[in-house]
């Protein structure tokens, strides 16, 4: 058995990470498909999990340059909280997190 490695960038908030995936598909049905919708992503074996939206996978060796003007602007960050917001409520978790960007590093 091999183990994954990944690193990435992503906006969005930690959810319980017991929360049922296939709830999770349930509340993210419906969104257009885009770099923006929102998605999920499993860190490690299940200790942690995210809701998120704009996610750049960062690969190996690469050096991604980040300034807070090139992230996104104001008015994708306000579209982007409400859709995180709606799939929380969805899932019943209307007690979370403000959105930030995250820096995940990803090894299971």
């Amino acid at each position: 058995m091999g183990l994954y490695h990944s690193v990435s960038l992503s906006y969005g908030f930690e959810i319980p990470p017991r929360t049922d995936i296939d709830d999770i598909d349930r509340a993210l049905q419906g969104q257009p498909n885009s770099p923006d919708s929102v998605g999920y992503i499993v860190v490690g074996d299940r200790d942690q999990l995210l809701l998120v939206t704009r996610s750049t996978l960062v690969a190996e060796n690469e050096v991604v340059r980040i300034a807070p003007d090139t992230l996104a602007e104001p008015t994708d960050l306000t579209a982007w909280d409400t859709a995180l917001h709606d799939a929380a409520v969805r899932l019943g978790l209307t007690d979370h997190p403000a959105p930030a960007w995250l820096l995940i590093h990803n090894y299971r």
